[in-house]
């Protein structure tokens, strides 16, 4: 594996030649600091941009020139990640040494740029049929969410934790947001997308690089150069006393969410022994501390897990479970943690967890996207790259992990209540 950087004066291409994979990945991401006011326009113009284009006016047309290169995909993704949005478009194609058409390697790589630097738009408008179609699409989007106990506790518990914080912000924004949204407006955040984004495309395959970034420069005329720092991690307050809210809903069970501060990691304990400390706590499935606990022992939950927000400084416990547990429950994760300071658990959890770890390491490297994932976030957060961890985490010792233990902080307790059968 072979990796490699290309300055191309107003982006910069990142490189990781392999003989791993018979496909190509590769994504163009735009950076920019979060603002919570832009984020349903992000949304809705990553969308409109990777649907159709000048050149491509329907969807169909799109369609058809995928199947012609050989099923080729093309797609766009917004990815807010602590105090940075990614505007990302990705595209998955063969290795150009599986195909016999000498022009396949260009066609397919200035696909991703014609959409992106012509898109359908008129009078500085876009298209507006296709525009109404994404409209409705992202207000149907909004609605589930209220059909969903678990994303919308988990929206109204960070609400509820600080409705200013980035962590709270949704990519979707809210409905009202989506309708406000005109064609001239989406423009004019199109125009803001190029001129203040910082631009970096990341390719993995079996490809000749040179050629390919030779490629990426004739038909990627962006010019816009921006320097500007982005910083990732939310300092999020801290509570002097947890917030507990309850909020009645038409389930029939209850959901409740519980967000932990955690303050003061060091890199090594960011990076390698929080995730440590998380497996063996509450997300290493059957086995985690809160799971044996809560639902094994005592029966109270149908499920729970706990997510680790690296970029937000946060731990995020979820259950669902009767109205009657919630109390029970709160008491049992703060034993749990407890538990935790205290060093109670066992070598062998330590060891489990660990060898969890390096095991899904290894399946990372039987997959581009993940490979490609590590490096980027190498390259954003000196995020250490995947051998380097697997023997961070072999050197992970029970006092590293009580350490991280004891800096979290209990922040907000929100719970949906259910109505019962």
């Amino acid at each position: 594996m072979k990796i490699k950087t290309y300055k191309c004066n107003s982006f910069n291409v990142h490189t990781i030649k392999t003989d791993k994979f018979k496909t190509t990945h590769m994504e163009i991401m735009f950076r920019c600091p979060v603002i919570k006011e832009d984020l349903a326009k992000q949304t809705f113009l990553i969308d409109m941009l990777s649907e159709t284009s000048k050149k491509y006016p329907k969807r169909k047309d799109l369609i058809i020139k995928f199947e012609e290169l050989y099923k080729t995909s093309l797609y766009g993704s917004n990815i807010k990640t602590g105090q940075m949005l990614i505007m990302n478009f990705i595209t998955d194609f063969i290795n150009p040494n599986f195909i016999s058409d000498k022009n396949y390697l260009e066609e397919v790589i200035k696909l991703p740029f014609e959409l992106i630097e012509r898109p359908n738009v008129v009078n500085e408008e876009f298209d507006l049929k296709q525009f109404n179609i994404i409209k409705e699409r992202l207000i149907k989007e909004i609605n589930s969410i209220s059909d969903n106990p678990f994303k919308l506790c988990m929206k109204k518990a960070f609400e509820a934790m600080d409705e200013y914080s980035p962590s709270s912000f949704s990519l979707y924004g809210t409905v009202e947001e989506v309708k406000s949204i005109t064609p001239s407006s989406l423009y004019k955040m199109y125009k803001q997308m190029l001129k203040n984004s910082v631009c970096d495309i990341f390719i993995i395959g079996n490809l000749d690089m040179d050629e390919a970034v030779s490629l990426i420069k004739k038909h990627f005329k962006y010019r816009y150069i921006n320097n500007i720092p982005i910083p990732l991690y939310v300092n999020n307050k801290i509570k002097k006393k947890e917030l507990i809210i309850s909020e009645k809903s038409d389930n029939i069970q209850a959901n409740m969410t519980v967000i932990y501060n955690i303050n003061n990691l060091t890199d090594n304990e960011k990076h390698i022994v929080f995730q440590v400390f998380n497996y063996i706590f509450g997300n290493g499935g059957l086995t985690s501390k809160l799971y044996q606990k809560i639902r094994e022992e005592n029966s109270l939950c149908y499920s729970i897990s706990s997510m680790y927000m690296k970029y937000d400084n946060l731990l995020a416990i979820h259950l669902s479970l009767d109205n009657n547990n919630t109390k029970k429950a709160l008491t049992l994760i703060k034993k749990c943690l407890k538990e935790m300071n205290e060093g109670k658990f066992s070598e062998e959890e330590l060891n489990d967890a660990k060898m969890n770890m390096c095991m899904s390491l290894d399946f990372a490297c039987d997959n581009n996207v993940s490979l490609l994932n590590n490096y980027v976030f190498n390259y954003f957060d000196n995020f250490p790259m995947i051998d380097e961890r697997k023997e961070m985490y072999k050197k992970v010792t029970k006092e590293d992990v009580v350490n991280v233990s004891k800096k979290l902080k209990l922040n907000t307790v929100f719970i949906l209540e259910g109505k019962g059968e």
